[in-house]
């Protein structure tokens, strides 16, 4: 079964800021002070719960605002309800759409040269209740061309919709309200993104048997997703995967996949990993089984340890010794370990970001502990039949990744120090991971032969590093939903997207450099020109995420995975020439 997923799909920018000023404020807040958001802050159930589990809570008649912090959410709320809030001594933070908040100031403008409001919108809806409290009682809500001859006679009409109304539905009832009324001022304001997912929709199911649509049923743009899909395409309207119904969808062989302005990443990854996970009839098809060999490579970390065995070869062509099995299984095993391992102690976060790759986890637990322990065990073994430098390298690497999780700060101390335990600090992981790359890639070998020089051993160090530190923080950025809501301080959290790309920009730069002087320098050999293509394909891998060309866990992490292979494939065609 075949997935198609939309391009436009998940947050949209006001429910991007409006889930990053909550977190911000709950982190920024004292220990014990409440943090509430003035309704649900979007119509998603599932990610309300998680809010509710950091201790955002939604503000209620029964709760005193003095003196906590109350986040005003997307959707925005009337003028005097956000007054009365201030006056009760409340701490406000206004996390409503900029979209939303263009529509109240022409709602206030032109309500204050006399005009009467029509708010084309669903009747009851947060947004909608919101705008309507600008027009100061003169104002009215249309839902469709029907509610029109029910309204008063008005002298001069303002005209502008709800933020994700639907486009076909607007155009009906502008159409309707300039027969009707004469004077008028229309504006369209179904914001840029809303428009966006419904032109995706109708797109894609030009291409595909089936819909779905993954959101809470309460999300009124999710809804006309739902709407606008099933007049062309079957569709199924679902908040999380275990409401997919299997028995109906494996009677397609394409599916589109589509999320409303409120669904997280990690949902409609869920989604997508239980379509594509599914496996219909038992016909011998090669195609199938090597994408799902491809998957489990990628889900189990074995494709790292198999990339890790790559950058040990090239990194010794690098280093002028000549390539050794050995290094190159140690390197392999050892990496495999560090990044099983991990999996197992983050399952909340694989969870979240990687469900794929989570499903291995969970169905074999026990199995997957005693590859990652055998993993370590073996590669620091081998490495003490090499030499004792290596080994001591290996074995140090290994505790300081059991110390790196352990919270070896006393929760006394933390009004003094902010972090408890090095994962903590925003970066310690790629960064570190990146060193963990580079002693059992290359510093090793250089150990463990004779050759090589200082100035050699910091060029592949550094190559190896820094390759290893984009693909971790590339990552980072794919799943900054998620690591927001777990409370994660990654780069991208803690600098920011921008910040980061510009991160990112100049580390490729300098490696550049660095690589082309090498040689010129007489540090490296010419071999050092043939890694060059790995940190251009650093920039394509990002530029294709960027444009949302890449999409999904796994495939992100094959794309991204593809430059651990590429230095091996550049290394063999260096010895051939």
């Amino acid at each position: 079964m075949r997935v198609k997923i939309a391009k436009n799909a998940g947050f949209c920018m006001g429910v991007k800021r409006a889930m990053d000023l909550v977190i911000d404020t709950a982190r920024k807040a004292a220990k014990d002070e409440p943090v509430y958001t003035d309704g649900p802050l979007i119509h998603n159930p599932q990610v309300l719960e998680f809010l509710e589990q950091k201790g955002i809570n939604v503000l209620d008649e029964s709760t005193n605002p003095n003196g906590v912090r109350v986040v005003i959410r997307a959707h925005g709320i009337k003028p005097e309800r956000k007054k009365k809030i201030e006056n009760a001594g409340a701490k406000v933070c206004d996390a409503t759409c900029p979209n939303v908040k263009s529509v109240q100031s022409i709602i206030k403008k032109y309500r204050d040269q006399g005009y009467s409001t029509i708010i084309i919108g669903d009747k009851g809806h947060a947004e909608v209740d919101g705008l309507l409290g600008y027009t100061e009682d003169n104002g009215y809500v249309v839902e469709g061309v029907q509610d029109v001859d029910s309204l008063p006679d008005i002298d001069k009409v303002c005209i502008v919709s709800q933020t994700t109304q639907s486009r076909e539905v607007f155009d009906d009832v502008v159409a309707r309200l300039k027969q009707r009324y004469k004077e008028n001022k229309v504006f369209a304001t179904i914001c840029n993104s809303t428009s966006k997912r419904q032109e995706n929709v109708i797109n894609l199911t030009d291409e595909v048997d089936a819909m779905v649509v993954v959101g809470g049923r309460g999300s009124a743009n999710t809804k006309r997703l739902a709407e606008i899909s099933e007049t062309k395409v079957p569709t199924f309207l679902v908040e999380t995967e275990e409401e997919l119904d299997m028995s109906k969808l494996k009677t397609f062989g394409t599916v589109g996949v589509t999320a409303g302005a409120s669904t997280p990443n990690w949902m409609i990854n869920r989604v997508v990993t239980k379509i594509q996970s599914y496996e219909q009839g038992s016909a011998l098809n090669p195609v199938k089984y090597l994408k799902k060999a491809g998957r489990f490579l990628i889900g189990t970390s074995a494709y790292m340890g198999i990339g890790a065995g790559v950058i040990s070869y090239s990194n010794s062509i690098l280093l002028g010794i000549d390539p050794k099995l050995f290094f190159c299984v140690i390197a392999a095993l050892f990496v495999f370990s560090l990044y099983t391992l991990n999996n197992l102690m983050n399952k909340e976060a694989v969870s979240f970001n990687e469900p794929r790759k989570a499903s291995y986890y969970e169905k074999h637990p026990t199995l997957f502990l005693w590859l990652g322990i055998s993993g370590s065990i073996f590669s620091i073994g081998f490495a003490f039949f090499v030499s004792l430098p290596v080994f001591f390298c290996l074995f140090f690497s290994s505790i300081f990744g059991v110390v790196y999780g352990l919270k070896i700060i006393p929760s006394r101390l933390s009004s003094i120090i902010k972090y408890r335990s090095l994962d903590q600090i925003p970066g310690s992981k790629e960064l570190f991971a990146g060193i963990a790359w580079a002693v059992c890639t290359a510093l090793i070998i250089f150990l463990g032969n004779k050759g090589g020089s200082p100035a050699t051993l910091a060029v592949a160090f550094a190559f190896t590093l820094s390759i290893t530190f984009i693909r971790a923080v590339f990552l980072d950025i794919r799943d900054i939903q998620g690591d927001k809501i777990l409370g994660k301080e990654t780069i991208p959290i803690a600098i920011g997207k921008k910040n980061t790309k510009y991160l990112l920009a100049i580390i490729t730069i300098c490696m550049a450099v660095l690589l082309a002087i090498a040689p010129l320098a007489g540090w490296t050999s010419n071999f050092t020109y043939y890694l060059l293509p790995c940190f251009v394909y650093s920039c394509l891998y990002l530029y294709l995420y960027h444009k949302r060309i890449i999409k999904g866990s796994l495939l992100c992490e094959a794309v991204a995975d593809f430059n651990f292979i590429l230095p091996g494939i550049m290394a063999l065609v260096w010895r051939i020439n």
